[in-house]
């Protein structure tokens, strides 16, 4: 990977407690990591509003087999805790092994939004998982902790509830020729020895003809792509179903956007590309675009 890949992005930060704790997810961070170049943290945040409910003089647990009542032990809700952290410890430790990336895994305590939203700072990738059953879909805790990392300065990577890892194109999607998702997306699909898409707007590529996607080619073999490799082919507008239906037929690996150039790369619209695609989007933050 270029120097000028790795001072654009340095860190990978994976929360480990709010959909990403599962090994494909994990494989799926790691594979990233690698594949730019990035240091991985790994975040283990313990809930304190969980501890502050155990805190209750009311609050009771139900055991089983015997569906009998009992108080909540603080100092057991804690235990669990710790081993929930090193059971996830050593299953990462397991996927990082031999793979070559530098990692830091990192127990806090408290608002997991809050340290989400503190921690996140430009040139970072967050990764978030998208929830999947309606009750995961409407917790607050996993509202406000997606709303923080998409809010932060960092980019996002979303992983959809079905991912699918497979091999195939990097996928870009780009707003205006200038788009920084085409330089991004020419370093994935370099690193892991894959194809690039480049889906253009058909307004931009109507009103600029074939130039522009001349333009785009042109920046691709600049960045190391071979011309065999690059294909560049229209989307009709700027809605995530749009992007969807561009995509019908292709078995994309990956797809890149910048963060909020349009209707389809805002929260709500990348979450809907990557539960239709099965495959993670990375929703680069705004000042990718802004600094190029």
């Amino acid at each position: 990977m270029s120097d000028q890949a790795r001072s654009a992005y340095r860190r990978l930060i994976l929360d480990l407690c709010h959909g990403t704790s599962d090994a494909e997810s994990m494989r799926a961070a790691v594979e990233f990591a690698r594949l730019l170049g990035l240091d991985l943290h790994c975040l283990f945040i313990e809930d304190e509003a969980v501890l502050a409910l155990a805190e209750l003089p009311f609050a009771r647990e139900i055991r089983l087999p015997t569906h009998d009542w009992s108080p909540i032990d603080v100092s057991t809700i804690e235990a669990e805790l710790r081993q929930a952290a090193n059971q996830t410890r050593r299953l990462l430790d397991k996927i990082i092994e031999g793979i070559g990336i530098s990692s830091e895994f990192e127990v806090l305590r408290g608002d997991p939004a809050a340290c989400i939203a503190a921690l996140c700072r430009s040139g970072d990738i967050v990764v978030v998982a998208e929830p999947g059953p309606p009750l995961g879909r409407t917790t607050q805790s996993v509202m406000r902790l997606r709303a923080a990392a998409h809010e932060s300065a960092a980019s996002v990577l979303l992983l959809p509830t079905r991912l699918r890892p497979r091999r195939g194109p990097v996928v870009a999607v780009l707003a205006d020729a200038a788009d920084a998702s085409l330089d991004v997306g020419c370093r994935i699909a370099t690193a892991a020895e894959e194809d690039l898409v480049i889906l253009l707007p058909e307004p931009l590529a109507a009103a600029a003809g074939v130039a522009v996607a001349d333009r785009v080619t042109d920046r691709a073999r600049a960045l190391g792509l071979p011309r065999e490799r690059i294909t560049v082919q229209p989307v009709r507008g700027a809605q995530a179903d749009d992007v969807v239906h561009a995509l019908s037929g292709l078995r994309e690996r990956l797809i890149v956007m910048t963060r909020a150039s349009s209707a389809a790369s805002d929260a709500t619209g990348a979450s809907r590309i990557a539960a239709a695609r099965g495959v993670p989007v990375l929703l680069l933050e705004a000042e990718a675009q802004a600094n190029r």
